[in-house]
């Protein structure tokens, strides 16, 4: 595997992002939907009920046929609001098929919402999780905001459990890991779930 030869952050970032980036259209959809068996046979996500998400970005892995799947099973779907670019504060608000999307200053559809609408981290049962890659250790390597970071410092005691979703060639050998890197325990990819100790 070529990634073996990365040796820092920035190489590994920019190396997966490329590929992912090449992706076709065809190679897309195929393995977001072949990531619904993935999702599907995963007790976690089967037996959640207030589950956030995200919206696919920067060539992520399409999340919209998972949301779809979610809705019809009756579960309750949150996306991320950035709150500041100071503060890499995130929070949650519900999204249905009703919501009106906008476009904010990363270029992210986010929902329009209510303050009264957020949910509280504690009332969250599962966040599904973007990743650039993952490591065997379940390091997660992300954007570099430090966003999700944040948000997931603590995820035991604040009581929901995160869920990476990415293609199969984002997994790597090693990523350097920093003091303020989150592990994931569990990353769904098309082709297998991947449970971290």
């Amino acid at each position: 595997m070529l990634t073996k030869f990365l040796q820092n952050r920035k190489e590994i970032r920019s190396y997966i992002r490329m590929i992912r980036s090449s992706v076709t259209l065809t190679k897309q959809y195929d393995e977001s939907n072949k990531i619904l068996s993935t999702a599907f046979n995963c007790n976690l996500i089967y037996n959640a009920k207030n589950i956030a998400c995200f919206l696919s970005f920067d060539g992520e892995i399409n999340t919209y046929p998972l949301i779809l799947k979610l809705w019809l099973k009756k579960k309750n779907i949150f996306l991320p609001i950035v709150s500041s670019i100071y503060s890499r504060k995130l929070f949650f608000v519900p999204f249905t098929s009703r919501s009106i999307l906008y476009y904010n200053k990363y270029n992210i559809l986010e929902p329009f919402y209510n303050v009264k609408d957020i949910i509280l981290e504690s009332d969250l049962d599962l966040i599904i999780v973007p990743l650039v890659a993952f490591d065997r250790k379940g390091v997660r390597l992300g954007m570099g905001g430090g966003f999700y970071d944040n948000f997931l410092m603590n995820w035991k005691i604040k009581n929901f459990i995160p869920v990476g979703i990415a293609y199969d060639f984002q997994f790597v050998n090693y990523i350097p890991r920093q003091p303020w890197d989150i592990s994931l325990p569990v990353v769904l990819t098309p082709n297998k779930i991947y449970f971290f100790h």
